[in-house]
């Protein structure tokens, strides 16, 4: 594996874009060093922040104490990145394919335009986590997030395909314009969730503060497809659901064409 150790923390935010397994599996060590970044929108070569261990493999792991580190993984399409330590904003932008592990926190905006790959979160995530991008109509399009403790506020805004999967507990207005896909929580969260929902489901491990008015109730029911859901999260999130297959429903949004659900598993 190539091995990238930050040196001190940086004195501003460091753009990543471009540092990922598939651009620099086989390269040598002066070779990747001379790969440029940006420090606080100045360029400067990546050997001047980090001491470079060089790998035939695919794998990188970039080693960090800080949070300054934005965009890692950013367009990733293949391979495994590892960071030990927490990330900065943005990460897992536009990712397509392979697997990211955060072993720490990630700020805001984490796999915002994601379209595949697995995103694996050891710690909290900031607010628009799988939320789209600056510009964009739609939000995280396909993939798999699972995130072992909080999360912010927007939830997958706008989210339209994937599974995004948080033990924890998630702030405001989380699934809010959910187009669809599939968004779990175990522990809550706060006021105002799927807001805006078109399509898609909400699952919920503890009723929510307050629900939008604009939500139909519509009961305790039995749906066979938890069971699955149940059995798929386990090889991701081990006991981040219950086996259960009755869940209260909540139907809407109303005022968007009603064909979501936010489901309270019971």
């Amino acid at each position: 594996m190539t091995t990238l150790t930050l040196r001190s923390v940086p004195n501003g935010r460091v753009d990543m874009t471009g540092i990922l397994p598939e651009t620099l599996a086989g390269r040598r060590t002066e070779d990747i060093g001379k790969q440029i970044v940006h420090l606080a929108g100045s360029p400067l070569m990546l050997d001047d922040l980090f001491d470079v261990t060089p790998d035939e493999t695919g794998m990188l792991v970039i080693r960090t104490d800080s949070d300054r580190l934005d965009y890692l993984g950013q367009g990733m399409r293949t391979g495994k990145l590892r960071i030990d330590g927490p990330a900065g904003h943005y990460a897992a932008q536009a990712m397509t394919g392979g697997e990211i592990d955060i072993r720490g926190d990630a700020g805001e905006g984490a796999a915002n335009g994601m379209k595949g790959g697995l995103l694996r979160i050891r710690g909290n995530a900031g607010d628009w986590l799988g939320a789209a991008l600056i510009g964009d109509r739609a939000g995280m399009a396909g993939g798999v997030v699972a995130v072992e403790g909080d999360v912010g506020d927007r939830l997958g805004d706008r989210m339209r395909r994937g599974l995004i999967l948080v033990r924890g507990r998630a702030g405001d207005a989380c699934g809010a314009r959910l187009l669809a896909g599939t968004l779990v929580v175990a522990g809550g969260c706060g006021s105002q969730p799927g807001s805006g929902l078109r399509r898609g489901s909400l699952i919920l491990g503890r009723r929510p503060e307050s629900l939008p008015s604009s939500f139909n109730d519509s009961g305790r029911v039995d749906l066979s497809y938890l069971g699955l859901l149940h059995r798929h999260t386990e090889s991701l999130l081990p006991g981040l659901l219950p086996a259960t297959t009755h869940a209260y429903r909540y139907m809407g949004d109303l005022a968007f064409g009603g064909k979501g659900e936010i489901l309270v598993l019971a």
